[in-house]
């Protein structure tokens, strides 16, 4: 990772093996040595330190130490895989453990599961005595492969950070926030003409900003939208959505009308007017917030060539059957000695 210059010196050595249980099920393990030197180089001397101001990055070092991880994955079930990893880093300012683990699978032919989490420490230097980030997320989505009018996406999210203000961390302080996140939304299609759409969300957010001082916040979203198509190139939209926030003293509500034209099937043109009233008490209590707007909406597929679309596999070679080649064979043979039997009884009756 690097060489030597002058007096300034660092490297790493390690080794990485896969070793392949059974089939579909993998394990990996590997191990880093890091060796290095906070030495003077032609900006200045290398110290440690958490974070950098400008362009003082000629100041960073690298910490030595020692890297070890251990990875399962399972890949062999068409309807399920999973994957769970394991990172230590040790050197002589601290330590630093990572967790993260997935998995992905069907519990039926149209509801689909995914699970995630990931738990780290500080990864910084000089920074000790702080708590693990945590990210876990679920998600549910229900999708019919034989009925595609309804279609639905549940999902939940929860977040833990244990250092948010820099300021506070240096003199020890500490500040955390956790966060919890709520989120349903589904799209009916009766018909080709029209077309129903509604999303409805939750997040509740709790910061500490010291330990006496504990701010709670809890913000809700609604959106629901109707769009009829008049053709094959025009459509009518009317969208309502509504934000409110109770801790702030805060609501915003819209309403919208909306006209689209299809240029070409994938670039769409549209012209509205937003009617929308904002609530908010340490302002001018309520206000309306409206007007005349223009949108254009284009599939990213078609635009860079099927980017996010994942190619349909070619249909696999199967092994010949050789019973089928075997009766063949015989019926070839058969068919062969009948000719020869032919041609000897036509010899035989023309002579």
């Amino acid at each position: 990772i690097g060489g030597a210059n002058d007096l300034t010196m660092q490297g790493a050595i390690g080794f990485q093996q896969k070793f392949r249980l059974s089939p579909g099920l993998k394990v990996d393990l590997a191990y880093e040595h890091v060796f290095s030197t906070f030495s003077r180089t032609a900006a200045g001397q290398r110290f440690a330190q958490p974070y950098i101001f400008g362009q003082a990055a000629s100041a960073l070092g690298l910490d030595g130490g020692d890297n070890f991880s251990v990875g399962i994955e399972y890949t062999d079930s068409p309807n399920f895989n999973a994957s769970a990893r394991i990172d230590h880093r040790s050197s002589s300012t601290g330590r630093n453990t990572v967790i993260s683990a997935s998995a992905n699978g069907k519990l039926s032919p149209s509801l689909t599961a995914m699970l995630r989490y990931q738990q780290a420490n500080a990864a910084n230097q000089t920074l000790t005595g702080l708590g693990d980030s945590k990210t876990l997320r679920l998600g549910l989505a229900y999708r019919d492969p034989h009925d595609d009018r309804l279609n639905a996406l549940l999902r939940y999210e929860y977040r833990k950070n244990p250092a948010t203000t820099p300021e506070t961390i240096l003199f020890g302080t500490g500040t955390g926030s956790e966060e919890h996140l709520f989120a349903l939304e589904g799209l009916y299609a009766p018909s080709w003409q029209w077309e129903f759409y509604g999303k409805f969300g939750l997040r509740n957010s709790r910061t500490y900003l010291a330990q006496d001082l504990v701010g709670t916040s809890t913000i809700t979203l609604a959106q629901a939208r109707a769009t009829y198509r008049l053709g094959y190139r025009w459509d009518l939209t009317g969208e309502a959505r509504w934000i409110n926030q109770p801790s702030a003293g805060f609501s915003e509500s819209a309403f919208l009308a909306e006209l689209g034209y299809y240029l070409t099937p994938n670039l769409r043109v549209a012209a509205g007017y937003s009617f929308g009233r904002v609530n908010d008490r340490d302002f001018d209590g309520s206000r309306s917030a409206g007007g005349p707007y223009l949108g254009l909406t284009v599939k990213i597929n078609e635009l860079f060539n099927g980017f996010g679309l994942q190619k349909v596999s070619p249909p696999q070679q199967q092994e010949s059957d050789q019973s089928i080649s075997v009766q063949s064979n015989s019926s070839q043979s058969n068919s062969s000695q009948s000719n020869s039997s032919q041609s000897n009884s036509s010899q035989s009756s023309s002579s």
